[in-house]
């Protein structure tokens, strides 16, 4: 009985012994992992395409970052909560800090590693002062996610390929996304010599834009430009020139991008363009989701890209993070990905599509009769 119960104790001091071992090991695995940060809003507004982004991120993390560890902190896309947020990636020693859907939690994390070689790369906020103060502010910032500016610049490239010798009007709906869009875009017109022969803008959340067409129709112009910050005005104006038989070559700003989705689509003619950013396509991603059950969303495929970035930096111990954010070109589920020498991405998603009446397909030039 005694040597039971001595073989009892030491059988037991033996298991103790080897969960000791076992707990120190992962604790030594761990402590050489590097944290990857990760700051995007889980509460308020702008929790769901935060949630979409941790899916890709974490759906990243099971492939290219098993080595490593992810750190969550909720920004709320509030400045108070990015401020908070940002202390805590700081705290979790974090080797980079992605996501940052926001710009107000953009700025917070930006300004709370200022003082580090800790990179931040932004994936959601799509702010030009972003990159503008990024160098006044000594911000290790870059910005993955296309500016405000990239669809204007992909649309002065379109009016420039197609209405060559074409009248042309740009209008805008009066709203500050609007005027500032059509602004742009009429400076880059008259830098390339091809000024509008017609602009307007139209009075918003109308039942009807007839009005707006017959004065594009009288001004003599065949084509227009139309930014606007909500689908249904632009769907409005779509819908009246079938109408009202009003034929005008339409390309209008991204608000429209949902136009497939649009009880009455079968209301807009053929023919309506827009500039917009698809849902990238990537037949593993999406083979894995479908298993999963998960929506496809622009929002997953950003996560997921913000961490293959990640571990290929963290990966490469030769070279500082700084050095590689500046000089590397990235492979991911994006595409290939560079950084202008302002910290902001050379990946520009916008793509101008084309409503061929049932949905929006890439433009294909063989098609234009002018």
């Amino acid at each position: 009985m005694i040597v039971k119960d001595r073989l009892s104790a030491l059988f037991a001091k033996i298991a103790v012994f080897f969960v000791f071992l076992l707990s120190t090991a992962g604790f030594l695995s761990a402590s050489n992992a590097d944290t990857i940060g990760l700051s995007i809003p889980l509460s308020g507004n702008a929790a769901e395409p935060g949630q979409n982004f941790r899916t890709g991120a974490k759906l990243a993390m099971e492939k290219h970052g098993q080595e490593h560890r992810l750190f969550i902190a909720d920004d709320g896309c509030d400045p108070d909560l990015g401020a908070m947020a940002a202390s805590d990636l700081k705290q979790q020693n974090s080797t980079i800090v992605v996501g940052l859907i926001c710009n107000a939690p953009a700025k917070a994390v930006a300004d709370e590693f200022a003082d580090t070689d800790v990179p931040v790369l932004v994936a959601g906020a799509r702010s030009v002062r972003l990159v503008k103060d990024r160098e006044r502010e000594a911000w290790n910032l870059w910005r993955l996610s296309p500016g405000d500016d990239y669809p204007v610049e992909i649309a002065a490239q379109s009016i420039n390929r197609l209405w060559q010798t074409t009248p042309y009007a740009i209008v805008d709906d009066g709203t500050i996304y609007g005027r500032n869009f059509t602004d742009a875009l009429r400076a880059k017109m008259d830098e390339a010599g091809l000024t509008p022969q017609f602009s307007d803008t139209f009075r918003a959340a109308q039942s009807t834009q007839a009005g707006l067409l017959r004065r594009l129709q009288r001004s003599g112009v065949t084509a227009v430009f139309i930014a606007s910050a909500t689908v249904e005005d632009l769907f409005t104006i779509a819908r009246n020139m079938k109408e009202f038989d009003i034929n005008l070559d339409l390309m209008t700003s991204d608000a429209l991008a949902v136009l497939p989705f649009i009880e009455d689509a079968k209301t807009v003619p053929a023919g309506v363009k827009v500039i917009m950013a698809p849902v990238p396509a990537n037949k593993e991603l999406e083979k894995l989701l479908a298993e999963r059950e998960i929506q496809t969303d622009r929002q997953i495929y950003n996560g997921y890209a913000a961490i293959q970035i990640a571990t290929q930096i963290i990966n490469n111990k030769s070279k500082s993070p700084l050095d590689e954010l500046q000089n590397r070109a990235f492979e991911t589920i994006l595409g290939t990905v560079r950084f202008n020498a302002d910290g902001s991405s050379k990946y520009n998603p916008y793509k101008l599509q084309v409503w061929d009446g049932e949905n929006l397909v890439p433009h294909d030039p063989a098609l234009e009769t002018q």
